[in-house]
């Protein structure tokens, strides 16, 4: 298990009590937050989305990270694996930039980081992603990443139609 992963301009490491404040701020940012399935969280549900985090970690080895500039140490996302409730089937890496760090390639860059780990050191056979149907700058980050459409998958909690992507790992 890492707890920590790095990137040419990006530190992914396990969350912090500290990083509340940045959670916060993204949760309830309706530009970061219109693909989601809800816009605003209460502090409480905020905690628990970390202690959610941290008992993925603590059940599977692996989950999601807060991502890092190395250059400066501000908070600018979330990024990593974890099984998600629609599919859990295969681990899922996903993302989520804080809108002022976007369109610099950030997602890519963490997501392949997150993809080299998830083949190499945990030896998944199979990744996948998922986002909204209208989410189509996370649809072009997993093309880049060599994500491909696999299906339609929808989620009845929150009445979502979603793309399920998939890459199968090449040995």
């Amino acid at each position: 298990m890492r707890d920590e992963l790095e990137t040419p301009r990006l530190r992914l490491r396990r969350w912090r009590a500290g990083d509340l404040e940045a959670l916060a701020g993204w949760h309830v940012d309706p530009e970061l937050m219109r693909h989601m399935p809800k816009l605003a969280f209460t502090r409480e549900e905020m905690e628990a989305d970390i202690e959610r985090y941290e008992r993925h970690w603590a059940e599977h080895g692996f989950g999601l990270w807060a991502a890092e500039d190395k250059e400066g140490g501000t908070l600018i996302g979330r990024v990593g694996l974890s099984y998600h409730r629609v599919w859990p089937d295969d681990p899922e890496v996903g993302w989520l930039i804080d809108t002022r760090w976007q369109g610099k390639g950030l997602a890519t860059e963490a997501g392949a980081a997150c993809l080299r780990y998830a083949f190499g050191e945990l030896g998944f056979k199979r990744v996948v992603s998922i986002c909204t149907v209208e989410n189509a700058a996370s649809r072009r980050v997993m093309e880049k990443l060599g994500l491909r459409f696999w299906q339609d998958i929808h989620d009845s909690k929150h009445d979502l139609a979603l793309l399920l992507h998939v890459r199968e790992h090449s040995d």
